[in-house]
């Protein structure tokens, strides 16, 4: 079965790296967020929906995706067998996002290494993922940053329930998303496995083995 993976806020596949590198028996399609046009997520779900094909697959959203990879699932896509949410959540993740939504964040901040190792990657992070992370955020357009955290703000407490075979991948030291919200999570599908993982949020690039393990249980099983 095909896996279908959705980045976080980055938007681009470029994260996913140390993951698919586990993951070398399963045919993996990342794809990347638009650029341009509206960032809400019923217009991301209509910009990527003939992206996903018809062939059998599981589709994985990564943080700020995962309210995505469920308003996908809610259009039941053709191929549809299961969706993974990592490190996500499906109402707002943090109540400082109101705040940060409207905040200038210059980059000379946001790719500080003490920062990035308090709030994303964990203090045992090696420099070669700092790094990549510090590239992606450099990479990103400030205003479309502006405007994804703005989605997320604004997010609010699904009103529908999946019906589908689900699995949320939790780190359990994130400090990006409450726990209240991840633990939320669960009450969106009826058929969900929640893995507790010891690590940050960026679960699928510091705990990388361990994540394809449950990817590829849950895949096959």
């Amino acid at each position: 079965m095909r896996l279908v993976l959705l980045p976080g806020l980055n938007g681009s596949s470029a994260l996913f790296a140390p993951l698919l590198e586990t993951l070398a028996g399963i045919d993996c399609w990342p794809l990347s967020l638009p650029e341009q046009g509206p960032q809400d997520y019923p217009s991301l779900a209509d910009a990527l929906m003939e992206q996903l094909g018809t062939a059998p697959f599981a589709l994985l959203g990564e943080s700020f995706s995962g309210p995505l990879a469920y308003q996908l699932a809610l259009r039941q896509p053709t191929g549809l067998r299961g969706v993974i949410f990592a490190a996500s959540f499906l109402s707002r993740p943090n109540p400082a996002l109101t705040l940060l939504a409207h905040l200038p964040i210059p980059n000379a901040l946001a790719t500080q290494p003490w920062l990035l190792r308090t709030l994303c990657l964990g203090k045992t992070a090696d420099a070669h993922m700092l790094q990549r992370v510090q590239k992606e955020i450099r990479r990103l357009d400030p205003r479309l940053l502006r405007t994804r955290l703005a989605t997320l703000a604004g997010l609010q407490a699904p009103t529908q329930t999946l019906d589908l075979p689900c699995l949320h991948l939790w780190p359990q030291q994130d400090r990006l998303v409450a726990d209240s919200t991840a633990e939320r999570l669960s009450k969106a599908c009826t058929d969900i496995r929640q893995v507790r993982l010891d690590g940050p949020h960026f679960i699928l690039q510091t705990r990388p083995q361990a994540c394809a393990n449950a990817i590829v249980e849950f895949i096959q099983g």
